[in-house]
């Protein structure tokens, strides 16, 4: 009897110590999915200030994660400004996210300079101060 107390006491331990371990990962996986839907939207409504803020409060840059941050469907973040006529925010993203990062071949095969452009070509006069901004960095 005391034998099977003291199993189920190592078995409690390892389980505690297991959980502990999983946790800290998932809330830094829960916190990073906050910060990229965070970020999507304030690119979408063009708050250059809040993308700043957000990042700075989660210690992060953009450039470390603008690879990995995909806004749904729309694509990267820089698309998601382009879409939404969003230039402060798209001023900001091409600072922050390097040359490296506007440079990623998305879904569509497309980087976001030939989406851009595709957006011009096809009678979206609108969008070449975006791609003035883009060959800037590039």
């Amino acid at each position: 009897m005391n034998n099977l107390i003291i199993k189920a006491k190592i078995i409690g331990l390892v389980l505690a110590v297991v959980m502990l371990s999983i946790s800290p990962q998932q809330a830094q996986a829960g916190e990073l999915q906050r910060l990229a839907e965070s970020l999507c939207e304030y690119a979408k409504t063009d708050n250059r200030a809040s993308m700043r803020k957000k990042l700075k409060g989660a210690s992060t840059r953009l450039k470390a994660i603008y690879s990995g941050l995909i806004c749904g469907s729309s694509g990267t973040l820089m698309r998601v400004a382009v879409v939404n006529d969003a230039m402060s925010a798209a001023k900001f993203i091409a600072s922050k996210a390097g040359k490296k990062g506007l440079e990623i071949v998305e879904k569509d095969g497309k980087t976001v300079l030939q989406f851009t452009e595709g957006l011009v070509a096809s009678g979206d006069a609108t969008k070449q101060p975006f791609i003035d901004l883009i060959k800037a960095k590039l």
